[in-house]
């Protein structure tokens, strides 16, 4: 059986850092990033990388502390995202559900192409891989 699943690309990684600023810095002054937006009410900051994102989540402070891990130094990626190609919302999720997988989560983000609609599943291992819709028109 062939996936219904419409891959384009890798949308974004979530990245937990201790300092804003030391990382804003890296990323922009070496590697060559640029801010792209702040949400900082989920102490988080998106970089644009060609053409996907580098989300940066400031776990020391109030507003990231939704991305600490339950150990110090215990994880230190949040999540991948796989942009989707053009596919109905509703074809992934029966995929998804005749393969046995949860959608933990769902709703409108900010993705590496604007405001699009995402589901969040877990692989086997536990790992958190949220899969962006392309953006709404």
């Amino acid at each position: 059986m062939t996936s219904p699943i419409p891959l384009k690309g890798l949308d974004h990684v979530v990245l937990l850092v201790g300092d804003m600023q030391r990382a804003t810095a890296f990323y922009t002054e070496v590697i060559g990033c640029s801010i792209d937006n702040d949400l900082p009410q989920h102490g988080m900051r998106q970089l644009r990388a060609g053409a996907s994102l580098i989300d940066l989540v400031d776990i020391s402070t109030e507003e990231g502390k939704w991305a600490r891990p339950d150990i110090a130094g215990g994880r230190n990626v949040d999540h991948i995202a796989l942009g989707l190609g053009p596919v109905d919302p509703e074809t992934v999720r029966a995929h998804l559900a005749a393969h046995h997988v949860e959608i933990e989560e769902e709703g409108d983000r900010i993705g590496a192409e604007g405001d699009t609609l995402s589901f969040y599943i877990r692989d086997p291992d536990g790992n958190s891989i949220e899969l962006s819709f392309p953006p709404k028109t």
